[in-house]
């Protein structure tokens, strides 16, 4: 027998049910406010840094290419 068979149909459900929770809170996409650090209504290069996925997106949304994210361009991060 292993340790999963020992595992009941709600105890399964419930574990899954928490990854799923954590699995969205960790691809929970962050607000612009919480981003811009120094409150100018713009994200540098350095404040997105604080977000690895927005980090690597950065380039491709500076639609302007002035390095800084407005919140227009923001909004169109996923």
């Amino acid at each position: 027998m292993t340790r999963f068979s020992r595992m009941t149909v709600p105890a399964v459900l419930a574990s899954l049910g928490i990854l799923a929770a954590g699995s969205a809170l960790a691809q929970a996409k962050p607000s612009f406010e919480s981003l811009d650090k120094n409150g100018d209504g713009k994200i540098s290069l350095s404040e997105a840094s604080n977000d690895d996925a927005l980090f690597v997106a950065f380039k491709s949304l500076d639609s302007n290419k002035d390095g800084e994210l407005t919140r227009e361009e923001f909004a169109k991060y996923k």
